[in-house]
């Protein structure tokens, strides 16, 4: 019934007579928003795949269907329903369709193709797939697969996360007929291609060079999480399986990509080999390597060649929009005109957390690409080369133009020390400047968002998790503040951070909540701080260092630095911000005094902690140490544990009831 329903239209109509007034936002609206992911334009530029993300609470489970809509009329049909259906790519002549499913729930992703209305099976990988990409002549497809899962009765640590009950298998590299037949190995070993997340925004890491004779890819050299900084870039012969090494680095390279006629070699690679600082993108060729767009300062999170070879598309958060740019081989760069629009641009580059952005380009420039708006949720456009008007071809969260949306504003203010900075303003539906000018004042709500390295921006919802204005609807302010570390003012303010993951940070984000509360219609005696990860980490520091609040709430927190070093899925990899080991030198002191829970005995605020039992990003372990420290000190804390291996809700059912407890914490405490 569920694919039946999504095969049919995918067109939600407004609910509700005409005539009602329109109503705020509810939870049960939230779990109609439907997110759109991983675009794929045909060569010809006549159709999109995309997978097609619905909600279904009844299973607490979200589905995806893989989508084509035809650009001409806008109609879309799904042509794989469930089963994790993700990562679709055209065959070079668009007569084929490639996409990753599973031939049944319990059973690894596979490869598929279709063509005519049929789909065949091509792999029978042992483990996951996770990407694939067909070859230049469109005779074979490369996929990476990871390998099985070992079968040893212990396995000695490394830099892994708490979580793990085995080494995590490499993944590496087959190519397959696409006509069908016995997939062949080409790379193995103990190092693993870089993982990708099929599904959601990820960037690809492994690249066919324009004669189909080599693949370059990303190798890392161990499956350790807290390792995978040292990646590197090499290249295997299609027919002998010989590798080399591309550059002389030993870390930080990732995410290769051909242009069309094969002359450059575009990758990724941070500013100055900088952990902490922005992501570039760099060229190889004409024997030369050097970064494209090099005054662009921003945190660059994709990088889609143009069919001329001589452009490439990139996307970045600039102040509160996302953005896309155009970059020449010269170097110049040119903002595309997308008027109210953000395009789905995820910065968070690493080989572990997937980053990208949700486009792609046909074969006369046209550009399909996903966005959203500040009052708008995820949808499918495309832009026509030489124009200046995205068309908007879908219409799947419709439903939303039928109810009341906080209005979404940009706020700028200057830091404590002299930084430019901006946050978003999220006013309550009902907010009416000319009623509100006659004594009615709000209550604010600060909502920090995680990292660092990501940045706010004037949008809707984040995937289906409209939490702003979820808030908002129940009648709060809420100002979501960028502070030093944040990714869209530029690298000095990306990695002011280091050396300072706390105070300066809180410093910007109250210099922030004071440029607000300068404001008629706002509540200064009623504020609360929420936040999730880095967000609950900052949430817990000013909550110890300030005493301005009515509430708070600190979801999945780094409350100790030394449990994150040990334990997370990053671990050593602390010693990027911080400077340091914990274990080295004056490292002790330095991840003391930088950890929330140090401060215990100076908070004073009521409560809401959350956490997933088995979170390998934040382990749960640290909200325990700071609930135990409130309850023993007698303040006012509810603990809400959620079982699941994710690092924040699993499923519609946690996140509504999660959005539900968040929303109860705060009209409990700030009416």
């Amino acid at each position: 019934m569920h694919s039946i329903f999504l095969a049919v239209s995918l067109v939600f109509a407004a609910a509700g007579p005409g005539s009602a007034a329109p109503l705020p936002l509810s939870l049960d609206d939230m779990a109609r928003i439907v997110d759109l992911e991983e675009p794929a334009i045909s060569p010809d530029a006549r159709h999109v795949a995309l997978v097609v993300v619905t909600q279904d609470r009844s299973r607490d489970a979200y589905d995806n269907a893989l989508a084509v809509v035809d650009v001409r009329t806008a109609r879309m049909q799904v042509v794989a329903s469930r089963r994790d259906a993700a990562v679709p790519r055209w065959s070079p002549d668009g007569s084929r369709l490639a996409y990753l499913a599973r031939p049944s729930e319990s059973l690894p992703l596979q490869l598929f193709v279709r063509e005519g209305g049929a789909s065949v099976q091509l792999s029978h990988a042992k483990g996951d797939v996770s990407d694939a990409a067909w070859s230049p002549d469109g005779r074979e497809i490369a996929f990476v697969a990871a390998d099985p899962p070992s079968t040893a009765h212990f396995f000695f640590a490394g830099d892994n996360d708490y979580t793990a009950t085995s080494l995590t298998p490499p993944e590496h590299l087959w190519i397959v007929s696409a006509r069908g037949g016995k997939a062949r190995r080409i790379t193995s070993g103990s190092w693993t291609i870089a993982p990708t997340d099929p599904g959601g925004i990820f960037s690809p890491q492994f690249a066919w060079m324009s004669d189909g004779r080599s693949i370059t890819f990303t190798r890392v050299n161990n499956t350790f999480s807290g390792d995978d900084e040292y990646s590197t870039l090499w290249q295997v012969d299609v027919a002998s399986a010989a590798m080399h090494k591309l550059t002389a680095r030993s870390e930080f390279e990732l995410s290769p990509s051909y242009a069309p006629d094969g002359s450059h070699l575009a990758y990724w690679y941070p500013l100055g080999g900088d952990f902490n600082a922005e992501n570039t993108v760099r060229l190889i060729g004409g024997g030369h390597d050097v970064a494209i767009a090099p005054t662009l300062d921003r945190n660059i999170a994709a990088s889609l060649w143009f069919p001329d070879s001589k452009r490439l598309l990139l996307c970045a958060s600039d102040g509160t929009q996302t953005l896309f740019w155009t970059a020449d081989l010269t170097g110049a760069v040119q903002p595309v005109p997308l008027a109210d629009l953000h395009p789905v641009c995820d910065p968070y580059s690493s080989s572990t957390f997937d980053a990208g952005s949700a486009a792609a380009i046909a074969r006369d420039g046209t550009i399909a690409f996903i966005a959203t708006t500040s009052a708008t949720a995820r949808e499918l456009y495309v832009l026509a080369p030489a124009s200046t008007k995205p068309l908007r071809l879908t219409h799947v969260n419709d439903f939303l133009t039928g109810l009341r949306l906080g209005h979404m504003s940009e706020l700028r203010w200057t830091g404590p020390d002299n930084f430019a900075e901006d946050g978003v303003v999220t006013e309550p539906p009902s907010f009416d400047t000319a009623q509100d000018d006659k004594g009615r004042k709000y209550p604010i709500v600060v909502l920090i968002h995680g990292g660092p390295g990501l940045s706010n921006a004037r949008d809707f919802v984040w995937e289906q998790w409209p939490l702003a204005q979820t808030i908002a609807a129940r009648g709060y302010v809420v100002f979501q503040p960028n502070y030093r570390g944040s990714d869209n003012l530029g690298n000095a303010y990306m990695t002011a951070i280091v050396h300072d993951t706390v105070v300066g940070p809180s410093a910007d984000i109250m210099s922030g909540l004071v440029a607000l509360e300068r404001r008629p219609n706002v509540d200064a005696s009623r504020v609360a701080v929420c936040g999730w990860s880095y967000g609950g980490e900052l949430t817990s520091w000013l909550i110890g260092h300030y005493h301005n609040w009515r509430a708070a709430i600190s979801g999945a927190a780094v409350n100790s630095e030394f449990d994150e070093y040990n334990l997370s899925t990053s671990n050593v990899q602390d010693r990027y911000p911080l400077g340091t080991s914990p274990y080295s030198g004056d490292g002790e002191r330095i991840y003391r005094e930088n950890s929330p829970i140090t401060y215990y005995a100076q908070i004073t605020t009521p409560t809401l902690i959350w956490g997933t039992t088995l979170d390998p990003v934040v382990p749960i372990a640290q909200s325990y140490a700071l609930y135990h420290a409130l309850v023993d000190n007698h303040i006012p804390v509810r603990f809400a544990v959620f079982p699941a291996t994710t690092h924040g809700p699993d499923g519609p059912r946690q996140t509504a009831e999660l959005t539900r407890l968040w929303l109860d914490w705060l009209d409990d405490h700030m009416r």
